[in-house]
């Protein structure tokens, strides 16, 4: 007596293929947003460690001259230092005459394999950042 597979095996013979190239291309998505996050927050440290040196010194250089404008001019190396583009606008730098403190803010895109090229997830690509910092003693 011949023993033969029964229909319903015969019948799933392909799922497996199919089940495994779904959890690859799974695995793969996944991976790239893990990627594209990891670039996200690297891009963020990076920024605001480079915003945070530019308030500083542009805090110090308003604590010695007291010149708004002479202070952010001051902060513009830091910048460039850090490979930062110098915002096209006046609000980057701002100096409390009051207290002395400077703010930079900065603004960049991070770069990304998916978020960036989807429309519905590009903000999550735009990084700003604002730092305080008071005039050193």
């Amino acid at each position: 007596m011949t023993r033969y597979p029964s229909r319903s095996l015969h019948d799933q013979a392909g799922l497996i293929g199919k089940v495994a190239i779904v959890w690859i291309v799974v695995l793969l998505v996944v991976g790239l947003l893990v990627l594209d996050t990891i670039s996200i927050v690297l891009t963020t440290f990076r920024l605001s460690s480079t915003a945070q040196g530019a308030a500083s010194t542009a805090a110090t250089n308003y604590h010695s001259g007291h010149d708004v404008t002479q202070a952010c001019q001051a902060a513009e190396p830091d910048l460039l230092t850090d490979n930062v583009s110098v915002p096209n606008n006046d609000t980057w730098c701002k100096v409390d005459t009051t207290s002395g403190q400077a703010t930079i803010t900065l603004k960049t895109t991070a770069s990304s394999l998916i978020l960036g090229r989807i429309s519905f997830t590009q903000h999550f690509t735009k990084v700003e950042v604002k730092e305080e910092a008071q005039p050193a003693l």
